[in-house]
Parts: C-alpha cells; sequence; structure tokens
C-alpha cells in the first residue's frame, strides 16, 4: 500500500508542473532562428573585411599600371616633348614641300601637312601654360636642333612623299598611345591633375586626327593598302597586348596604349636621351 501511495503522489506532482503551450515553442523557435541570422550577418560582415581589405593589401599590379609613376607636371613634361618633336618634324616638311623633293607631293597633302603644324605649335602654347601653372618651365623641355629622322625608318624620311607619310604616321600613332598611357597617372593625382587631364584629353583626340589623316594621305594619295584606323598590329609601333589586360588591341573595334619607358625607347634614336639606345623598329 505505501508503494502505491508514493507512485500516486509522484503522479500528482508531475501534473502540477505546467506543459508548454503554443507561444511558449514559437517565441523558442524565433529564438532560435534570431540566433541562426546573427551568426550569418556575422560571418558575412566579417567575409565583406576581408574583402575590402584585399582592395588594398594586394602585392599584384592592375592590368593597366604604369612601369613609371609620373606627376601631372612630369605629364605636362613628358608629352611637351612629343609635341615639340611632332611640330619640328612638320615644319621642316613644309620646308621640302616648297621646294625641295617633297614639292611633287598633291596640294591635299600640301595643306594637312601645314594644318598639322599649327594644330601641335597651338599644343606646345597651351601645355606650356599648364606647366607655368604646375611651377615648371617650358623652355627647359628641348629637343636636338636637328633630331636624327633618319632613325624612323632608316633612311631620310623627306626625300619621299611615301617615306615622308610612313614617318608621320609613326609619330602620330607614337602621340595617340603616349597621351592614353598617362591617363591612370593623372587620375591617381586626384583633383590637382583635373586641368592637366583635360588638356591631355582635347589633344589626345587631335593626335587621333592627325594619325587617321596621314592614312587617308596614304591611300588615297599613293594607293597604299592602308585605311585610317588601326586594323592589326604590324600596323602600330607600340606593344600589343599586354598581359592581364581585358582589352584585345588587335581588334579594330579598340586602340592601345604606351608608357613613357616604350616611347622614350622609341624616342631615343631620335632625339638622343639619356636612356639606353636602341634602334627603333620599322613600320613596314
Amino acid at each position: 500500500m505505501k508503494i502505491l501511495l508514493a507512485l500516486a503522489a509522484q503522479q500528482a506532482e508531475a501534473h502540477k508542473q505546467p506543459h508548454p503551450n503554443f507561444f511558449t515553442i514559437l517565441l523558442g523557435k524565433f529564438s532560435y532562428t534570431i540566433e541562426r541570422i546573427i551568426a550569418h550577418c556575422k560571418k558575412a560582415v566579417l567575409l565583406l573585411l576581408l574583402v575590402f581589405i584585399s582592395l588594398f593589401i594586394t602585392t599584384e599590379k592592375p592590368a593597366y599600371a604604369q612601369n613609371a609613376v609620373l606627376t601631372p607636371r612630369q605629364v605636362v613634361e613628358y608629352v611637351l616633348t612629343l609635341e615639340k618633336l611632332e611640330a619640328d618634324f612638320y615644319r621642316r616638311a613644309i620646308d621640302v614641300t616648297e621646294k625641295g623633293s617633297l614639292a611633287s607631293i598633291p596640294q591635299e597633302a600640301k595643306d594637312a601637312i601645314a594644318s598639322f603644324e599649327k594644330d601641335d605649335t597651338k599644343h606646345i602654347d597651351n601645355l606650356s601654360a599648364v606647366l607655368k601653372n604646375l611651377g615648371g618651365n617650358p623652355d627647359a623641355i628641348t629637343i636636338p636642333a636637328n633630331p636624327n629622322y633618319n632613325a624612323i625608318l632608316g633612311r631620310n624620311p623627306f626625300a619621299r612623299p611615301k617615306d615622308f607619310l610612313l614617318a608621320g604616321q609613326f609619330l602620330e600613332d607614337l602621340g595617340v598611345a603616349a597621351y592614353k598611357g598617362q591617363v591612370q597617372n593623372l587620375l591617381a593625382a586626384g583633383k590637382a591633375a583635373k586641368p592637366v587631364l583635360a588638356t591631355a584629353l582635347t589633344i589626345h583626340s587631335i593626335e587621333a586626327r592627325h594619325a587617321a589623316a596621314i592614312r587617308f594621305l596614304r591611300e588615297t594619295v599613293l594607293g597604299d593598302d592602308v585605311r585610317p584606323w588601326i586594323r592589326n598590329p604590324s600596323e602600330v609601333i607600340y606593344k600589343e597586348n599586354r598581359g592581364g589586360s581585358p582589352i584585345s588591341f588587335y581588334l579594330e573595334a579598340f586602340d592601345g596604349y604606351a608608357t613613357k619607358d616604350e616611347v622614350l625607347t622609341l624616342l631615343t634614336p631620335i632625339i638622343g636621351t639619356t636612356e639606353q639606345r636602341v634602334p627603333v623598329r620599322a613600320l613596314w
């Protein structure tokens, strides 16, 4: 009997304990869900933080990283050298077209040469003003009194219309690629480079027009198999298809660029820079 009474007492005590109702169960599940969400959010925030840090701590260079970082002033000094060389080239050509080996060149070509010389002279004036505002001295940017233009093709470019236009294409292609090659340096300089970037972009498009016009003259005046735009890598003077670049420059829809080192390597035999002298590769 005592055993039965004890069992009955235990059952009675068990009935006194409250059973979990619907709201209790729901609240428990809701708390568990919230905990899971918070845990996932912490992981997501940590992952985003790691990605953000990796953007600034990386050992790889960007696909378009320059091999020489230039200040806005250095960029102006650099392209001003190119403009002075181009203007000198066309001034010499004008003299030869009046009475010399290029006198027989069609008038439309003579007019184009005169127009290019005027454009480049204006570029020099504009860049000189920008350089002064940056504290530089435009007169300190010089080219030799007699640049070695023979180094472009390995012969006198002013002796024949064909060679003159080929040499002109060399210089104009180089100018287009050189301006484009400095865009990242100017963007990296921030607000201080805005006037320089604006000037460079306005001149860059004119360089491209000159390059197209030279090709047009080769096609219409000389009957050469060429178009006003670059069709394949053999028609350009700067390195194509850099590793890691998302753009295939050999396609006609895209154009390439040249770094300062590449440009100076090509100009060394012409203007005699202090860097290593190497032969200029002939275009054709």
